[in-house]
This record gives structure tokens, sequence and C-alpha cells, in this order.
């Protein structure tokens, strides 16, 4: 089973290398895999570093990590495509378990799992390891699966006849085509396959970081609109 991994990065230099490396050490075959980064009109080293290190990377210059995505996954030439963010490290099992997945059911239309924040403070860490955890699980034993964009895979057919990714949202844009597919295909959620991503958006203030969430679920749930956007930080 081929594997695609998309990776949307914008001005990511500080945090892609560590991404792709652990990438590189994955105990799937490496050439069952490519790696696509999608630079998003950086203007730091990011493409550079993609390259060197071995990824595919391709341009999209209309900033929007929806966009992004979307990007790479057209690029992509498997039947499956993984997700994950620049800022995100996976496991060395992480593709293996994702190929087994599949393989396993060859009806299954997705599968994900949890992202914890290994570099917060303990409570940070307690919030990602528990409650958000326990929401990706209930979400998928309803049968209306959230998934975040660092930790999910998706066969190809599948993300296409949902219709890929909203490319005009500032945000969200994971979280509903998780819905979509939830929708049309079978969605199996993992609590072992964790990734580790940075606790970055934490520096906006728990405050504004609640305050937008709110508002972004009131929007997309109950006004039926698109998330408002979410800030740059580097």
């Amino acid at each position: 089973m081929f594997i695609s991994v998309v990776i949307p990065a914008y001005n990511e230099e500080r945090y892609l290398g560590r991404c792709l490396q652990a990438l590189h050490t994955q105990s799937y075959p490496a050439s069952r895999f490519e790696i696509i980064v999608v630079d998003n009109g950086s203007t730091d080293a990011t493409a550079d570093i993609a390259r060197r290190l071995g990824a595919r990377v391709v341009s999209e210059p209309r900033k929007g990590v929806a966009r992004a995505r979307q990007t790479g996954f057209e690029a992509a030439r498997s039947e499956i495509i993984a997700s994950t963010d620049a800022d995100t490290t996976v496991p060395a099992f992480w593709l293996a378990r994702i190929a087994a997945h599949f393989e396993a059911d060859p009806d299954l239309g997705a599968v994900y799992g949890p992202v914890h924040w290994p570099n917060g403070r303990p409570v940070e860490q307690l919030a990602l390891r528990y409650p958000a955890t326990w929401v990706l699980w209930a979400s998928n034993r309803v049968g209306r699966s959230l998934w975040w964009g660092s930790n999910f895979a998706v066969q190809w057919e599948v993300f296409y006849a949902a219709g890929g990714f909203p490319v005009d949202w500032p945000s969200g844009e994971d979280t509903d085509l998780s819905l979509r597919v939830s929708r049309i295909a079978p969605v199996r959620f993992d609590p072992d396959l964790t990734v580790h991503a940075s606790s970055r958006r934490l520096r906006e203030g728990w405050g504004r970081l609640m305050s937008r969430s709110t508002v972004g679920m009131v929007n997309r749930f109950v006004l039926r609109q698109p998330p408002r956007p979410m800030p740059d930080i580097r």
C-alpha cells in the first residue's frame, strides 16, 4: 500500500525539520510512501529545508491552510493520503499503523488519532491528553467524527467523494472534511495513533483562544458559517 503524506507549511523553518526527520524514521518502507510539503507562500527557508530533507515541494501561493491542504491532496500519487502539520512529529509506527487499518478493512474511509502537546504546561498537556481526546473518541462513537489536520488518513476516493476541503475557509477545514467523510464512509478512531504537536497556539492566551473557539463553534454548527481566521503564530 502506497501512502502520500501531505504537510501544509507557511514560514515553518523552525519546526519543519523535526517533522520531516520523524517521517524519515518510519518503520514503514521508505519506498512505499512519499512526503509532500505544500509551500504556502513562505518567505523563509521552509521550501529549502523541505527539499534538502527529501520532500516533494508543491507551491500554493494563495495563502490559507485549506487551500494548501487541498493542493497537497490533489498532488498526491497514492490511494491513501495521510495528513499532518509542520509543527507535529509522528511516532515511528505512524504510517505502518495507518496502513494496517486500511489493509484490515478495505471499506474503511478514514482513520485518525489523538494529538498531544508535550511541550505545554502540565495543565495543557492534560487537557489534550484527556478531555480533548475524549471528544475525538465520542464523536466517532456517535458517527460524527471530528479529527485534526495534524493526524488523520483518508482514502483518495472517499476524500473526493466528500468534496475535499472548503478552500475558502480560513480555519476549521479539517473538522468540516471529517464530518462530511463520516456521512459517506466508515471512520475509525485509534487511541494509540498519537502524534505530538507544538502548543504554540496558546501564545495568544487561553482567553482569546477559548473565545475564538466558541465563536467558531457557533458559526459552524448554529449559524452554518465558516469559522473565523486564526492569527499566524510562529
